[in-house]
């Protein structure tokens, strides 16, 4: 079996037991933990061939693009300035974390702005690899993200809402 065959079937075994646990981003996550094991066992790097970066990031625009419909936009015009505020602030704090990475010799530019800067594992990373940084650590950094924010952000929730519910 080829090395691009047993990554894909590595990544889609690992994607559907993911996914099938019910792991938050089961689909995604299970998938790139399994491929990078496959990858990890591989004596070189394991290299795609042409034109399958464009057409996955193609298929991610259309999933995304996919997921509004009309009834956001009543919302959007709501939550607008705040989610600019706050890409701002994400984009802010991000650059300053990157210029931290990279100051101190641990990341090129491009890996740590990709990797501090807010945004989905499987978009940062191919973006973050046509501008030339390493999109696995990309990935990798917005995995942690990813994990640490499904752990901790229900106990936060949790904790607001019981505090709200003891407010007079």
């Amino acid at each position: 079996m080829n090395v691009l065959a047993g990554a894909t079937l590595w990544g889609v075994l690992g994607g559907l037991v993911a996914w099938r646990l019910q792991v938050p981003g089961g689909a995604v996550v299970g998938s790139m933990l399994a491929t990078a094991f496959y990858a990890f066992a591989q004596p070189a790097r394991v290299a795609l061939p042409g034109g399958v970066e464009v057409a996955v990031q193609i298929a991610v625009g259309i999933l995304i693009g996919l997921s509004a419909d009309r009834s956001l936009l009543p919302l959007l015009r709501s939550v607008l300035p705040l989610a600019l505020l706050g890409t701002l602030g994400f984009l802010f704090f991000g650059f300053v974390m990157a210029a931290l990475a990279v100051q101190l010799g641990w990341l090129d530019a491009a890996t740590a702005l990709f990797g501090f800067t807010p945004g989905g594992i499987s978009v940062m990373s191919l973006v973050a690899d046509q501008e030339g940084g390493n999109a696995a650590v990309v990935a990798t950094m917005h995995f942690v993200r990813v994990v640490t924010i499904l752990l901790v952000a229900p106990l936060i929730v949790r904790l607001w809402l019981h505090l709200r519910a003891l407010e007079p």
